[in-house]
């Protein structure tokens, strides 16, 4: 059975001796362990961590037989031995998904029954987004050709039926409804038209309550 070294960052070689260390097991026994429970197959589609940056490369003096020094470079490297033979960079991958699965904030592996549900969920989430981004754009108003010069101008784009029993209160609690609703940025109907008259709406009905 073949040995694979695979240069790595420090980052990764630690974060996979952690765990390794947390489960009582070595490092390579727990990258073996992620490769017979995976299967290099699944890896593929994975980012590789990537080869040793400089920042992880360091070197030390070693003595010789004859007495003399030498000094060597040092760079973290993660060893499995594996049947098949196994690029560097899956077994980076490996050392990876060993080290995050099961961590609290870390990967986790779901049964494909799992993942057909959460993608179910997804598919619906996204039809009734789509549901209720129709019904929003079916009920908002239509934009004014004019600048609002009038009480019932600022009511309508604001919702209201009438000005008659509004206060500020009343007004700003609306138009904080709105605002995400069309705000050009982040709003599900993102309208700066609509946003540009909802302030304008607020605006006049403020002045008109103090008037």
């Amino acid at each position: 059975m073949p040995t694979i070294t695979a240069p790595c960052q420090h980052a990764l070689y630690a974060a996979v001796d952690s765990a390794a260390t947390a489960r009582g097991m070595t490092v390579p026994a727990l990258i073996r362990s992620c490769l017979t429970l995976v299967g290099p197959e699944a890896l593929t589609h994975l980012p590789d961590p990537g080869s040793p940056e400089p920042v992880d490369v360091s070197h030390r003096t070693v003595t010789l037989k004859n007495g003399g020094t030498r000094r060597v470079r040092v760079v973290p490297k993660l060893r499995v031995r594996h049947a098949t033979p196994l690029d560097a960079a899956t077994v980076r991958k490996a050392a990876w998904v060993a080290a995050t699965i099961g961590g609290d904030d870390g990967a986790h592996l779901i049964t494909a029954g799992e993942l057909n549900a959460v993608e179910s969920e997804m598919s619906r989430c996204r039809l009734r987004l789509e549901q209720l981004t129709a019904a929003l754009e079916t009920l908002a108003f239509r934009p004014l050709r004019q600048p609002i010069r009038k009480p019932w101008q600022a009511t309508y784009v604001l919702g209201f039926t009438h000005e008659w029993g509004l206060d500020t209160q009343t007004v700003n609690s609306r138009f904080r409804t709105l605002a995400p609703i069309f705000h050009p940025d982040t709003g599900l109907l993102s309208s700066a038209e609509r946003m540009s008259q909802l302030l304008e709406a607020r605006n006049f009905l403020l002045q008109h309550l103090r008037s």
